[in-house]
């Protein structure tokens, strides 16, 4: 289910979703959405000399979700909205580092780019990049964090730039932020929502503003994550599987079990069993991955 390259810019039409009965058709997240600007209308929208903090901008092996197996170039952002006590990137929670460190082809030296970064010094990066994988080995790009919505004028001015390179963009973010989303959505290709659960965040968390992030999302392709910890119950998941299944049953869902993290622990493989078939009832795409980058040694 990888992106088809001349599929890039297509958005959801009523053919590939249902359309829901109850909603006015220019109401429903499933309309079709305008022709796509191009890249020269978006450039005169976007603020080019956006600055943000990032973390490390690097290519390496995608080892979550989706697109598992596949070589990405990885642009993470420094800061983060919500602390997950099992988070894997501790180093995007701190204060940002002096410079980005950058390594143009895995295995290579390293070297860096001023902090708050610029958008062009980060597209130079991705052309440097680019310029070393002489294979066609670099599937997509991936913005990550951190929580890369805390920037969506310097995301949609570098996902604009960024479309010169004819790679999808996918946007990783938690899901809360719907506003933001908006400012960046018809820049990016996937949206990769990484729903988190109110046991393992040991708080709640709010389901109106993860309901309207998807909704928003739907004019894009998109799929959600869930970590999963020992502490998750039937009862909200149940209410996860039905939120999305609201919106959209054919939206692809990954169970990713948590990778153990201080005092967070992966629940066991017959409730994985369990809660996939819970999902199917209602969704008709849901895979458990564990991350296997962790498995291969690799960032």
């Amino acid at each position: 289910m990888a992106p088809d390259s001349d599929r890039e810019h297509e958005t959801l039409t009523p053919e590939t979703h249902e359309e829901p009965e109850d909603l006015p058709l220019e109401k429903s997240p499933y309309y079709h959405v305008p022709q796509e600007p191009t890249v020269e209308e978006l450039l005169e929208e976007v603020d080019t000399g956006a600055r943000a903090p990032l973390v490390e901008i690097f290519t390496s092996i995608q080892g979550e979700a989706l697109f598992v197996g596949l070589q990405q170039i990885f642009i993470r952002f420094s800061g983060c909205d919500l602390n997950c006590p099992y988070c894997d990137t501790p180093a995007a929670r701190e204060a940002p580092p002096a410079e980005v460190w950058c390594q143009a082809k895995p295995g290579v030296r390293g070297f860096t780019i001023d902090n708050p970064a610029r958008v062009e010094d980060v597209v130079d990066v991705v052309r440097r990049m680019l310029r070393y994988d002489e294979e066609g080995a670099i599937h997509s790009i991936s913005l990550t964090g951190g929580e890369p919505l805390l920037y969506p004028d310097f995301v949609a001015a570098l996902t604009t730039m960024l479309r010169q390179f004819d790679l999808p963009i996918m946007l990783e973010t938690n899901g809360m932020r719907p506003g933001d989303l908006q400012k960046v959505l018809r820049m990016v290709d996937w949206v990769a929502a990484d729903f988190k659960l109110d046991s393992a965040m040991g708080r709640a968390l709010d389901d109106g503003a993860r309901r309207e992030f998807l909704r928003l999302a739907q004019y894009k392709r998109v799929f959600v994550k869930l970590v999963l910890t020992e502490a998750a119950t039937d009862e909200e998941l149940q209410g996860v599987f039905d939120l999305i299944a609201d919106i959209d049953p054919a939206c692809p869902v990954f169970l990713q079990p948590v990778t153990r993290t201080g005092e967070c622990y992966p629940p066991s493989g017959l409730d994985l069993i369990r809660w996939r078939a819970m999902a199917m009832r209602r969704l008709r795409d849901v895979r458990v991955i564990p991350q296997i980058h962790k498995l291969l040694g690799l960032p």
